[in-house]
């Protein structure tokens, strides 16, 4: 699978990378903020996007938001420091799913896999 980071901590850009390469076969493409990734998706393809939702220039709601306008078809899950309530819902009504930091690396590429699984079971109902 070929997925797109964008997460601005670049110790946990590493961590991600290591996970989802070395773990899940993965490989990845790190943008270290939303407009990097905008980018990014207007001249390649992927079958996932994980965004940060604090990023600087444009964060994972602003990027989300603007690759639906863009008609992206790729899945989004966040990754994220926030765990309020209302930020949670905003980040689900955006993306297929959301993964709480800190992670726990080893189990991170099961808990994609899983809200993968369910989002196509949703989709498919």
């Amino acid at each position: 699978m070929r997925i797109l980071l964008a997460e601005d901590d670049v110790h946990v850009s590493v961590i991600m990378q290591i996970c989802l390469e070395k773990i899940g076969s993965h490989s990845v493409l790190i943008c270290e903020n939303g407009e990097v990734a905008i980018e990014a998706l207007r001249h390649e393809s992927f079958d996932l996007v994980i965004l940060d939702g604090m990023m600087p220039k444009k964060n994972g709601v602003q990027t989300a938001k603007e690759m639906a306008q863009l008609g992206r078809p790729e899945p989004i899950i966040f990754l994220s420091a926030k765990s309020d309530e209302k930020d949670v819902a905003e980040f689900l009504s955006l993306a297929c799913g959301y993964i709480a930091k800190p992670f726990d690396p080893q189990t991170i590429c099961r808990q994609i896999d899983q809200i993968l699984a369910q989002n196509r079971a949703q989709r498919s109902a």
